[in-house]
């Protein structure tokens, strides 16, 4: 709440350091931007998310693409701007992270085969709690850039769930098993599911496996980080 009131007192200043933003920059400064662990390319990018989707769930989940810009560190910069863009109502920061990872797609390219964009749904009373949905927020930011529908509904979570956070491999499974439930509309559709932050991929995991039981043809993954190896 105290960084949600700064920022609706004192606009123009960066959310992690409280510098005053130049022209061109939005919610957080080049310096600050420049601490932030970005991979080289989206192809590294993709290549460490299936090292660490393979090495807790082995061939059992598989993805057609997969996208990541930052690796995540604790204590980063990119911690506390996640942290405010989540549970601090800045939820403006979705869309310009959205925005950023949209741009390092196109860089790449081979996006055109995706049919919408799908976002790890929140449960009702969590997102009546916080009010949005980090993810959903995101998605639209990524749509810009891709010119792709974003389709919440496709996708709803049916279990509350606890956060995840420091929770270990295992229970973070467990945690999200079952979890969600897709819509009818999904069949044969390629879907590009998108979350803030990946950890073991159990939420996507868990997302992926509803879409696929719901009949989508392939499911591509895209967050704005990845866990780092501390």
């Amino acid at each position: 709440m105290r960084e949600q009131l700064l920022h609706l007192l004192f606009p123009h200043v960066c959310l992690v350091c409280n510098k005053l933003l130049q022209p061109g920059e939005e919610y957080f400064c080049s310096s600050c931007m420049d601490t932030f662990d970005s991979f080289s390319t989206p192809l590294e990018a993709e290549e460490a998310l299936h090292q660490t989707i393979t090495s807790h769930f082995g061939l059992h989940f598989s993805f057609e693409r997969g996208w990541c810009r930052y690796q995540f560190h604790k204590n980063s910069a990119l911690q506390q701007l996640l942290h405010s863009m989540k549970y601090e109502g800045i939820f403006n920061l979705g869309t310009s992270f959205g925005c950023q990872l949209g741009e390092w797609m196109l860089s790449e390219g081979n996006t055109c085969e995706i049919d919408c964009i799908v976002p790890v749904p929140l449960h009702r009373l969590k997102k009546i709690e916080r009010s949005y949905n980090q993810s959903e927020k995101i998605a639209e930011g990524i749509a810009q850039l891709l010119l792709k529908p974003v389709r919440a509904e496709l996708l709803v979570r049916k279990r509350f769930t606890v956060s995840q956070t420091g929770l270990s491999a295992q229970a973070r499974k467990e945690n999200s098993e079952g979890a969600f439930l897709a819509a009818k509309g999904v069949s044969g559709l390629h879907l590009l599911l998108v979350d803030d932050v990946v950890t073991t991929g159990a939420t996507m995991a868990a997302a992926a496996a509803a879409l696929r039981e719901g009949g989508a043809a392939t499911v591509s993954l895209a967050a704005v980080a990845l866990a780092a190896k501390e």
